[in-house]
């Protein structure tokens, strides 16, 4: 990447570029507004002197002016000053200071000429003219060189302190550049590293709580969601090969035997036995179809206001009889009135997966509750069991597809059956959690929005 390619180091510039543009319009702005004022300022010293000879010949006559005048030369030096006095017919009669100051008529207010000192050289001065009475005329100049000796200095002042910023801002902008593009190009190095390594386990460096700390703390979170999500993926793909392996196995012995055997019975057990097998892979692919549509929002789902309190009753009356071929107890209590706004048919299949879940794992003589209530705007419901339980650490993985508590998988199942309930009750803006039921195994708690 080139330099200027870098956006800190554009960034600089353009910084540097509107610092610049800034500068130069307060620097035109400050040098009109100096040399405004100090031209101002020599009028005003123009006026007073007009008004000081015009009093000195009313009341002393040429004697007084010319004294007068001469008092302001001594005072304010006679190289940047010039005195001229002209009678009724236009002739001098007298001429003072280092200013040689042209033949003029008299005019009104004050005028810039380019007068010759006595040093002969050229200056420019601000002039003025005035009447004294009897027909004589007053001519008096001030040079602007202290004027244009100061602008002149605040120029070059001004220029050499912007210079200065900005060179120094330049500086520092190309130092912090640099700095930044380091850790940008550490922040391109590992994203790199970890793409052509595929190892998510790698992490960005997190230093401060500037923009890039946080961008990195959040690539850092991705990272995590990205491995986490790959190693449930590679966790799926195991358990649905181990999962398929077994029933394919036995398809495939199925098959061969029916192929040495010539009797129609047992093509026709075999056949019948392949069907269930495929009925079983099918539910298997089914369930997980369901799981991603449910957990993406793709789910088509029509939804009404359901009388929950008969759903669950209605639950209740049909695992009565499963229950009692288990040699368990099924208790409810269910109350009256409650109202969820959802789909009928995929509540009914939540709490049936729950119901499933605590008649496989409970021992006969144990209990399953089914209990529900509303509190504040929320249906509560709980199916509770006195089962082995669920350790604490495995309360979260149970969620998790083909999760098992038998690691050896020999159960009955295909490990779906919660996952598929919790994706359903998300589904329905509600929650599901995990905690140890009084009966003596796991309670899963529900919560639904009420209706």
């Amino acid at each position: 990447m080139r330099f200027l390619d870098s956006a800190p180091v554009r960034l600089t510039l353009l910084l540097l570029a509107v610092y610049a543009a800034s500068a130069g319009l307060v620097f035109f702005f400050l040098d009109y507004q100096l040399a405004s004022t100090l031209t101002k300022s020599l009028d005003h010293t123009l006026s007073e002197e007009r008004n000081l000879l015009q009093l000195q010949y009313r009341d002393n006559g040429t004697a007084g002016l010319y004294r007068a005048i001469k008092s302001e030369i001594e005072s304010e030096g006679s190289q940047s000053h010039g005195f001229r006095v002209l009678d009724r017919h236009n002739r001098i009669t007298y001429q003072a200071g280092g200013l040689a100051l042209p033949l003029e008529r008299q005019f009104s207010g004050v005028r810039q000429m380019e007068v010759e000192a006595s040093d002969g050289k050229k200056h420019t001065a601000r002039v003025i003219s005035f009447s004294l009475g009897d027909g004589m005329t007053a001519f008096t100049a001030v040079s602007m060189d202290p004027v244009f000796a100061l602008v002149k200095n605040f120029r070059l002042t001004f220029l050499m302190t912007a210079g200065m910023v900005s060179l120094s801002g330049l500086a520092i902008g190309l130092w912090l550049a640099r700095r930044f593009r380091a850790r940008i190009d550490a922040f391109n190095r590992n994203t790199n590293l970890i793409m052509q390594s595929g190892d998510l386990s790698s992490r960005m460096p997190v230093s401060g709580n500037d923009e890039l700390s946080v961008l990195a703390s959040n690539m850092n979170a991705m990272l995590e969601r990205i491995e986490r999500l790959v190693q449930g993926i590679r966790q799926v793909s195991d358990n649905i090969a181990h999962d398929l392996r077994t029933p394919l196995t036995r398809l495939r012995a199925d098959v061969q035997v029916a192929l040495q055997l010539e009797d129609a019975e047992a093509h026709h057990a075999a056949l019948q036995r392949v069907h269930g097998e495929l009925e079983k892979m099918q539910s298997i692919f089914s369930s997980l179809l369901a799981i991603s549509r449910a957990e993406s929002g793709g789910m088509p789902v029509k939804r009404a206001v359901v009388d929950f309190s008969g759903l669950l009753n209605e639950m209740l009356e049909l695992y009565e009889p499963s229950a009692e071929e288990h040699g368990l107890v099924l208790h409810g209590e269910v109350a009256e009135g409650l109202m969820v706004y959802g789909n009928r048919q995929l509540l009914a299949q939540t709490i049936s997966n729950l119901l499933d879940n605590a008649l496989k794992y409970v021992p006969a003589g144990g209990e399953v509750r089914l209990g529900a209530h509303r509190q504040d705007n929320h249906v509560k419901v709980v199916v509770e069991d006195g089962g082995p339980g669920i350790p604490p650490e495995m309360r979260e993985k149970v969620f998790e597809r083909f999760a098992r508590l038998d690691p050896s998988r020999t159960m009955a199942g295909s490990g779906l059956g919660l996952s598929l309930a919790k994706a359903f009750v998300e589904l329905h803006h509600g929650s599901i959690s995990i905690v140890k039921s009084a009966l003596g195994g796991s309670a899963f708690l529900l919560d639904f929005p009420a209706a």
